[in-house]
């Protein structure tokens, strides 16, 4: 009987065209939107948004495809795929992405494990103070030998 048993993670939710919805998806799996949805979605899967779709709001997912228009800051865990017919205003937070040509896209990208920044950046503040230490003893050790050779010409 075990067989037969269907596990959560692999439903597929669908909101199909012609459809608006207003509120928050939790999704265990993948969800496909056709239609209007305001409101955030949360996927553990895969979200695709057809051509026809519309969402308003914010989305965290595995991965997503997206054809339709999204106009919503995305996470996507894995790889978002803008399809040609693209259209997302907001920005995008993911480990791989693709946009194919005719895509449209406006807002800011991140990619990837951002970098630890602070170490680099403490060691750098050093350098430049030690720089700075060294070219406040260059110059006065040249103001004083010009000193000494403006007074031997005299």
């Amino acid at each position: 009987m075990k067989i037969l048993e269907k596990n959560n993670t692999d439903s597929v939710n669908s909101i199909g065209k012609g459809s608006s919805l207003e509120g928050s998806i939790n999704a265990p799996g993948d969800i496909r939107i056709d239609g209007a949805l305001k409101g955030t979605v949360k996927a553990k899967g895969r979200l695709v948004l057809g051509k026809s779709g519309l969402i308003e709001g914010e989305v965290e997912c595995g991965s997503a495809v997206i054809s339709g228009e999204l106009k919503a800051n995305i996470k996507s865990k894995e790889l978002l795929i803008l399809k040609e017919t693209a259209k997302l205003y907001g920005d995008i937070e993911t480990e791989k992405l693709s946009i194919e040509p005719g895509a449209m896209f406006s807002g800011k990208c991140v990619m990837g494990l951002a970098p630890q920044v602070q170490p680099t950046k403490i060691i750098l503040e050093n350098k430049d103070q030690a720089f700075s230490k060294n070219k406040k003893s260059n110059l006065t050790e040249k103001k004083e030998d010009n000193k000494k050779e403006n007074e031997s010409k005299i």
